[in-house]
């Protein structure tokens, strides 16, 4: 645990780095398989919202290891993200459920 930890606060030190001006992140819980994230900031507009998630979870495996998002619960000015740690040769993609209007 001791190095996913490590591995994930230097993402959150790289993540807040690239993309201060339009979004910071910090984790503000720490679970036995995994851990949560709070997204705020105004976030880039022609960037999807939840691309900011996967683009973290990016980081955390550039330094081995491999997280998936389990939940994502948004908030005015951001979101609260929880990260599952994976296995090897586990895959997980989060797919939000939306739903769409159509008004004619």
């Amino acid at each position: 645990m001791v190095e996913a930890r490590v591995a994930v606060e230097e993402a959150v030190e790289e993540f807040n780095r690239l993309h201060g001006s339009e979004g910071q992140v910090r984790v503000v819980e720490w679970r036995g398989d995994g851990f949560v994230a709070e997204f705020v900031g105004s976030f880039c507009v022609t960037c999807g919202f939840y691309d900011y998630f996967e683009d973290f979870a990016l980081m955390v495996a550039e330094r081995g290891v491999r997280v998936g998002v389990v939940d994502v619960e948004e908030f005015e000015g951001g979101a609260r993200v929880a990260y599952r740690f994976l296995r090897e040769g586990e895959e997980l993609r989060f797919v939000p459920e939306r739903v769409v209007l159509i008004l004619e």
